[in-house]
């Protein structure tokens, strides 16, 4: 079964690669320096995209993983229907791709799962729908207010969470780019975490990053420094064990 789909999604890949207009990709690999120096496994993703349509997928093993595959009925409805898919829930898919995070940590718990998910837009209301294996759903709505979105997101196992994200830009002082999270679930109500990434325009790049998480009654600080030049992004963060965590993505 596992060499049939395997044999297939390769097939899908191969042929959208024919019919793309659009070809991406990225490579990003983690470095942890501490008592001694580790390496994480390397991330290479390529992304293919036509009219209306795009294929996301990464390298691993020498096989090809397709992500996600999103065909577009028109402007607000888009449809994901192929791949091991991020859950919609949250912030979660803010950290979809390395290049795409400005950090080198996930700040938030990542939930992946086979199944096939939709997205529509009302009136200003976004809302993302998401059904899997063993029947596991989510579904999040959102609505921007003053370059923020805010979003509120459910799921089959009586999760509850509240986000917020936005930037706030000034062509002169530089962005302050926020991603916010607070848990509503019975078991975990009062857990939270927060990020922010501080671009001075002056700095030509240069990002200061820094974080707050309250869970399970314990509290984190996150503080680090990015940088970015043309394609390229590097991020730098101390854990909470006292290691410095070190991400660098190259995207073409």
């Amino acid at each position: 079964m596992n060499t049939l789909k395997t044999t297939l999604i390769t097939l899908a890949f191969a042929v959208s690669s024919v019919f793309a207009q659009n070809i991406h990709g990225e490579y990003s690999t983690d470095v942890t320096l501490g008592d001694t120096i580790s390496f994480g496994s390397p991330y290479t993703g390529i992304s293919l995209s036509g009219e209306g349509w795009t294929l996301t997928s990464n390298l691993s093993d020498g096989d090809v993983n397709v992500e996600e595959a999103f065909y577009a009925i028109d402007a607000k409805v888009t449809f994901v229907i192929l791949g091991r898919q991020q859950v919609p829930f949250g912030l979660s898919t803010k950290w979809h791709r390395p290049s795409a995070n400005s950090f080198a940590s996930e700040p938030s718990s990542q939930t992946y799962s086979d199944g096939v998910g939709a997205s529509t837009e009302f009136v200003g209301v976004g809302v993302t729908g998401f059904y899997g294996s063993d029947q596991f759903y989510s579904v999040r709505a959102s609505y921007g207010v003053m370059d923020h979105e805010v979003g509120f997101s459910i799921n089959s196992d009586e999760a509850r969470l509240l986000d917020c994200s936005g930037v706030y830009s000034n062509e002169s002082l530089g962005s302050i780019t926020s991603y916010f999270e607070y848990d509503l679930s019975e078991e975990t109500s009062g857990d939270f975490w927060y990020r922010a990434a501080v671009s001075p325009s002056f700095t030509k790049g240069v990002s200061a990053l820094a974080g707050y998480s309250s869970v399970d009654e314990e509290t984190n600080i996150l503080y680090g420094v990015g940088y970015h030049y043309g394609n390229s992004y590097v991020r730098t963060e101390l854990s909470a064990d006292g290691d410095v965590l070190v991400r660098v993505s190259y995207t073409f």
